[in-house]
């Protein structure tokens, strides 16, 4: 499967307008060593990224997410990943949006669009980036990174390691031109 991988400095823009309802609420979740899990959130994977995060694999301190709630419930996520060995193209300081996610019910009202703009805002400083790797055929996904102001830097795919898919990387084959 082929992937495309999208970057920006993170430069704000205007913060997209969403069509939902006044009882959506944004929260900012890092984890804690009492916290592995956002509330609402299954276990698994993250678990296993809050593991890789107190382990210090990531390569900086800036693993968390963005979730939108609907009351009690669940509606969106938006993860920030550090550089680790899935991600080796990156700079360490370096962040990636990945593992975004909206309930159906909620879909096609710029909830994901929304995420990725006020995790950009939370985490944007000097000399930093952001990177967006998503499958070449979820169009979705790539109108939410266009959207929120990537560009798209080149295409890729994901390799196995030692033959194992989990311990796999992501590389990019083919580098969009600079302009």
């Amino acid at each position: 499967m082929s992937h495309l991988f999208f970057v920006t400095d993170g430069q704000p823009g205007a913060e997209p307008r969403v069509a939902w309802n006044d009882s959506i609420r944004w929260v900012h979740w890092r984890p804690t060593w009492k916290q592995c899990v956002p509330r609402g959130f299954p276990l698994k994977p993250f678990a296993a990224w809050w593991l890789l995060h107190y382990l210090r694999v990531f390569a900086n301190r800036d693993y968390g997410l963005l979730a939108a709630y609907d009351g009690e419930t669940v509606v969106h996520r938006t993860c920030v990943f550090p550089p680790y060995f899935r991600f080796p193209f990156m700079a360490k300081d370096d962040l990636q949006f990945g593992d975004i996610w909206t309930a159906e019910a909620y879909r096609g009202r710029g909830l994901a669009r929304l995420g990725v703009a006020k995790a950009l805002q939370e985490h944007t400083r000097t000399g930093r980036r952001f990177w967006y790797v998503t499958d070449e055929g979820n169009r979705a996904s790539i109108r939410v990174a266009e959207r929120a102001g990537f560009s798209l830097h080149g295409r890729g795919h994901r390799a196995r390691r030692l033959g194992i898919r989990l311990l796999g990387s992501f590389v990019v084959d083919a580098p969009e031109p600079t302009p």
